[in-house]
């Protein structure tokens, strides 16, 4: 089971994310902005998967990345159809690949 957690999204996106990862191979949880930090140490996720459009977003992603190798961090974007991928044990180096009907983001978490 791969557990993903899911960082702050809009109520609306949050929804359609959790429609988009509803697989039997993921478990999702929820983090907002204040309790993202707790919650990575409390759930111990596999995968954070993150707002690339929310400002300050690639700066937390790439530290989520150097502070807990062991994770992959997703940072997916609603007004580029993008994903920034940082593999773990990659020290916050990254990836950006485009989100298409062939790039499904159950790949990217699972």
């Amino acid at each position: 089971m791969t557990r993903v957690l899911v960082g702050p999204f809009g109520a609306l996106v949050r929804a359609g994310l959790d429609d988009l990862l509803r697989h039997p191979g993921l478990e999702v949880l929820h983090a907002d902005a204040d309790d993202l930090d707790a919650r990575l140490l409390a759930e111990l996720p596999d995968v954070v998967l993150l707002d690339l459009d929310a400002p300050g977003t690639r700066e937390t992603a790439r530290r989520i990345a150097n502070d807990y190798p062991a994770l992959t961090v997703v940072a997916c974007s609603s007004i580029d159809p993008t994903m920034r991928i940082y593999p773990r044990f990659h020290h916050g180096e990254s990836y950006t690949t485009p989100v298409s009907e062939d790039t499904a983001l159950t790949d990217a978490v699972g």
